[in-house]
């Protein structure tokens, strides 16, 4: 009886608000049939709007699907992927279209909508052991113990200094879209006592609000670290929520700098609301005050440097949340005439004395602007742009091969996509090379080996999408396919070890971002190793035992996720089961007899699959109004206070796709490999982790949780 209330729909919008017992009765409960109107039913998570007759449609064909499973079960025949899909006879009750149910798949730019996790698992017969206890498992979440935090209080003005200070010195390093003397004047006009500088206004309260808000979750994550309690900076945002009906949202800087500040503390917690749409109504904005062509309004050169920081962390966000979900960009990259901000301080800005913006000094490489590295992270986040448009624009699922297997391909020859590789690979070492340098790094994004990261997993997106547009045949340029593989190969194994090294010294931390780029570097280096990228090593210092120290790493990597994560315990189990039978099947003739150990726990892994989800385990979160609070924020060491999620801003727009690889598989697979490693298998896999890192799943893939932890 419990879990039937557990699985119940909410009562419907017209009996929530007239305070009346709803029935729940389908298609429409008695109080919506007497009045004749929709029964519509609110997602509590999303706030999204159902009919309870769309839904109940949606459950029989769930119904209809698992008996007509059940009956090839019951005869012995493997289910392809396709075969779920519903045909011309059923078609499928209108409803909210998505990303990852839409038929316009070929005209998306990024790499989160796929197909999901689940599929993945059941699409190859030798996974069909596991299937019963995965789907057991993964329908079931965690339990998780949700608390209400309240609005906070104006800190004291010491701690609010602190908060202040925090926010420029970390946060701003990486997303400068506010003024610091702006808001300098806002903090004094706030704690003027008495109100000397004039009242504040509700603009006042609200941006100081959220810059707190943003800033304490760096705090907050060191002392739940250490063990110690501490105010959640949701209750600052709560704080600021209550000025939202006066403040400006649409029209002018005002509002699409508050959006903005919006979307910030959205990548740290769940907010009920997408930041995508967030980031397309900036852009709109941006667009319609002309902000994508130039600055408006004859500016001073501050002004118009403030225009320019504005309107490029728009498109970092709208990048962002567009290549997650694989959606479309807001805007091409041709209509974009803003030209970048200039690398100088405010304070140089105005003591230059000029009229024009752009014969202000700039700094060098060595000596660094506050705006230094948020120059970098759009430069990168440019040409990442330009790859996903001409490596992955095109790009067509498994399923729309041709009739002997082989894709078609954007490109019209492997010279073509050789040419546009090694033009892209070129530009990224540039843009590498004109990395800011810090003599004392202050926190993780003046760090040297952040830049390298942020590279290699840039260059492991522009490998995986040549590889993706090479022809399926490969008797036609090996060497070039080699040296492709290779880059991809060196990539992963790259950004896996130098996450790893920052991990070691406490100066990165654990976000979906982060588990998403590591799983899937993980699979790349199985993949590399499978397709022989070790047999002629040349200009690849590798030995053939190598891959199994990063594979250890790897797998190091994501059970600490898992342990800080509990909802990535899934992947994280599969990914060990996979790499267990491939090092047990391709390095077990180089290991002395007692490093077999090292095969062992695939059944422990396996085991996993059916308890680890169902551990009764009790997490922590928050919740306000219903809405589940997710949260990427970072430890702490030091004097590093790291604002993790920063960097989700870089780190899992690219999401990697293992589908991106050609279908090679089958001629350099080898016949003995007992785990069906199948370009279908892996590329299933990363499109649900795609999903799975953004939070959002395709509604009709409920698989695991998807709240946060913290």
């Amino acid at each position: 009886m419990s879990e039937e209330r557990e699985n119940q729909l909410p009562a419907c919008q017209k009996c929530r608000l007239r305070k009346v017992k709803c029935d729940r009765q389908a298609p429409k409960c008695t109080n919506c049939a007497k009045g004749s109107v929709a029964c519509i039913v609110v997602d509590p998570i999303t706030g999204e709007q159902y009919a309870r007759d769309y839904i109940r449609q949606l459950e029989e064909k769930e119904r209809g699907l698992t008996q007509r499973l059940g009956a090839l079960d019951d005869a012995g025949v493997v289910t392809p992927v396709s075969t779920e899909r519903s045909d011309g006879s059923h078609p499928t009750p209108a409803g909210p279209e998505t990303a990852a149910s839409s038929g316009t798949q070929s005209g998306f730019v990024g790499d989160g909508s796929g197909l999901g996790f689940l599929q993945s698992i059941l699409s190859d017969i030798k996974w069909q052991h596991h299937r019963a206890q995965i789907l057991e498992q993964l329908k079931k979440r965690p339990r998780i113990v949700r608390h209400r935090p309240v609005a906070n209080a104006l800190p004291p003005m010491v701690q609010a200094r602190q908060l202040f200070d925090n926010y420029f010195t970390r946060f701003h390093v990486h997303h400068a879209f506010l003024l610091r003397s702006e808001m300098l004047d806002v903090f004094n006009r706030v704690y003027s006592v008495p109100p000397s500088l004039g009242r504040p206004s509700a603009q006042d309260n609200f941006r100081l609000f959220m810059l707190f808000a943003i800033s304490d979750t760096t705090r907050h994550r060191a002392c739940q670290s250490a063990g110690q309690s501490a105010e959640h900076p949701y209750g600052y945002y709560l704080a600021a929520e209550s000025y939202l009906a006066d403040i400006p949202l649409i029209k002018g800087l005002d509002a699409i700098q508050n959006l903005l500040l919006i979307a910030r503390f959205g990548m740290y917690h769940r907010i009920g609301a997408s930041i995508w749409e967030i980031s397309h109504l900036c852009m709109r904005q941006c667009i319609e005050w002309g902000l994508h062509l130039n600055a408006y309004g004859n500016p001073d050169p501050l002004k118009e440097q403030h225009q320019r920081r504005i309107f490029w962390e728009c498109y970092v966000h709208d990048r962002y949340s567009s290549g997650i979900l694989g959606r479309p960009f807001a805007l091409l990259e041709s209509e974009i005439g803003m030209p970048l901000p200039i690398d100088a301080d405010d304070e140089t800005i105005i003591t230059s004395g000029t009229n024009v913006l752009d014969t202000v000094p700039t700094v060098t490489a060595v000596h660094p602007s506050e705006v230094s590295i948020n120059l970098f992270c759009i430069k990168l986040r440019r040409l990442s742009s330009r790859v996903h448009t001409a490596f992955y624009t095109s790009r067509k699922s498994p399923s729309s091969s041709t009739a002997d297997g082989t894709r078609t391909p954007a490109f019209r020859s492997i010279g073509n996509v050789y040419s546009s590789f090694s033009q892209f690979d070129s530009e990224l070492h540039a843009i590498r090379a004109s990395a800011p340098v810090f003599s004392g790094p202050r926190c993780l994004y003046e760090r040297s080996e952040w830049h390298d990261f942020m590279y290699e997993k840039d260059r492991l997106l522009l490998a995986r999408g040549a590889m993706h547009n090479l022809p399926a045949r490969q008797f036609s340029g090996a060497s070039i396919l080699k040296e492709i593989l290779k880059a991809c190969y060196m990539s992963a194994t790259r950004t896996i070890e130098l996450y790893a090294n920052l991990r070691s010294k406490n100066a990165i931390t654990w976000t979906r971002s982060y588990f998403q780029v590591i799983f899937t570097a993980g699979l790349t280096v199985i993949y590399c190793v499978i397709l022989d990228v070790l047999t002629d090593n040349h200009g690849l210092s590798a030995t053939h035992t190598d891959p199994l120290r990063t594979l250890h790493i790897c797998g190091s990597l994501l059970d600490f996720f898992k342990d800080k994560m509990p909802d990535a315990g899934s992947f994280a189990t599969v990914f060990n089961v996979i790499k267990e039978e491939f090092v047990k099947d391709r390095f077990a003739h180089l290991l002395p007899s007692s490093a077999n150990v090292t095969a062992a726990p695939t059944s422990q892994h396996r085991q996993q699959l059916s308890g680890h989800l169902s551990n009764p385990e009790v997490f922590s979160s928050h919740s306000v109004n219903g809405n589940p609070l997710h949260s990427g924020i970072g430890t702490v060491d030091g004097h590093y206070l790291l604002s993790v999620d920063e960097q989700q801003q870089q780190t899992t727009a690219d999401a990697i796709s293992l589908r991106d690889f050609p279908d090679i598989t089958t001629a350099q697979f080898p016949q003995e490999l007992a785990i069906g490693l199948t370009d279908d298998l892996m590329n299933q896999l990363e499109s649900g982790l795609g999903e799975y890192a953004w939070g959002s799943l395709n509604p009709e893939m409920n698989c695991w949780n998807l709240l946060g932890y913290e």
